[in-house]
């Protein structure tokens, strides 16, 4: 079977999409993933079987051009000008599909494909256009509540999720993340609830290499608090750099990450005189999380309920820690609840406050009863919360559809 993935990612492919493509592959099918139409370079290659193809998005409109030259305008002109100005604005309001949207819809367009499985909200108005033109099914992957964000105005949340509630209704399967997301999903957009698939990681071996330690020369008995993933400004990592002055001796903080914030968290370890407690690794590939994480001694999810994804959300790091039997502290969010109390792998604690999570890793580090016990839980959430048990679930959302 051809299926064709495709998601805006144009920085580096969210490892839920590559696990789900290589599973496929397994599986015996074709899989061709368009990953992202803003990246800085055209690139088409091969991993693990998957053929992955990257687009620079041109800011023209197959539309406009091909009225253009029936109309014998020529670019460059200030009437051309002008026509794309008022092209941009009608389609904007009034089309289906906007110029980026009919840019994906064209590229898409390119390849043969018996299923067509998208990842998130920026792909479905061209993904329902395709389903329709090779009348081929639908798989609709949505890895959040896109027009959640608390980033983007309310009025552009509110169309957002109309249109998303209107688009939703064509795809044959509706995924996401998380059972609460589902349920919510289910509620808003009046549709059957969606089928959960959780951003498990792969189970892979314990590693014993120490390359944390080794990369920072830190002593067997160094305590290391473990923050991994998007660095960005509405998470609350600058709280946890600044809770490392108040740490107990011989425990440190480790950033393993990439995003623009970083450098904003470096200048507050300068400024604070932390670098002796706050160590930055820089970004990795996702396949080569796992051995630093399992040299950790206790990870730390500090988000809190600035919109819905970050209240609900079921983030890769709290796979990564489980996959790595690492046991975790975090604020009283729903999955992140649910996960610690069915497991004993999780602390919830106010981390709200420098002060307070400093109060919360010291108490963990100290209490080893409560220690050991979150280590027990790791282990067994390791077992369950993985890519080997979630990997049933998409095939059997794939033998669902009727191709």
């Amino acid at each position: 079977m051809k299926i064709l993935m495709a998601t805006a990612d144009h920085l580096m492919i969210d490892r839920r999409i590559l696990q789900e493509a290589k599973s496929l592959v397994d599986k015996g099918h074709e899989v061709t993933l368009l990953a992202g139409f803003e990246c800085p370079k055209r690139e088409s290659y091969l991993v693990d079987g998957i053929r992955i193809e990257r687009f620079v998005y041109d800011w023209g409109d197959s539309r406009l051009s091909a009225l253009t030259a029936r109309l014998g305008l020529v670019p460059g002109g200030r009437i051309y000008a002008l026509a794309w100005r008022l092209f941009r604005f009608l389609t904007n309001r009034l089309a289906s599909l906007n110029s980026f949207e009919q840019f994906v819809l064209d590229r898409l367009l390119e390849y043969q494909v018996d299923v067509l499985h998208i990842h998130d909200y920026p792909m479905l108005a061209p993904a329902v256009e395709l389903a329709r033109i090779r009348r081929v099914p639908l798989v609709y992957d949505a890895h959040e509540l896109y027009y959640a964000q608390v980033q983007l105005p309310p009025h552009v949340q509110r169309r957002y999720r109309r249109r998303e509630a209107r688009l939703i209704r064509y795809a044959d399967v509706v995924i996401t993340v998380n059972p609460y997301i589902a349920r919510l999903m289910a509620q808003r957009y009046r549709i059957p609830e969606p089928r959960v698939l959780m951003n498990a990681a792969p189970l892979r071996p314990i590693d014993t290499s120490k390359p944390l330690r080794k990369r920072f020369n830190f002593s067997d008995n160094t305590r290391i608090v473990l923050y991994q993933g998007w660095i960005s400004d509405n998470r609350g990592i600058e709280r946890v750099v600044e809770a490392a002055d108040f740490f107990a001796p011989r425990v440190v903080l480790v950033i393993i990450g990439y995003g623009d914030y970083e450098e904003e968290l470096k200048k507050l370890v300068v400024a604070k005189g932390l670098s002796e407690r706050v160590f930055f690794y820089g970004g990795v590939p996702s396949d080569e999380l796992h051995p630093l994480t399992c040299d950790a001694d206790l990870g730390v999810i500090p988000y809190h309920g600035v919109d819905e994804n970050n209240y609900f959300c079921s983030p890769n790091k709290l796979f990564e820690f489980a996959v790595a039997a690492l046991p975790y502290v975090c604020n009283d969010l729903p999955f992140l609840r649910d996960t610690a109390t069915r497991y004993g792998n999780g602390r919830l604690a106010d981390l709200g406050s420098p002060a307070a999570i400093a109060k919360a890793v010291n108490s963990i580090f100290t209490n080893e009863g409560e220690f050991a016990s979150m280590r027990a839980g790791a282990r067994a959430a390791r077992e369950a919360l993985n890519w080997n048990v979630e990997e049933r679930k998409l095939f059997e959302y794939y033998e669902s559809l009727s191709v």
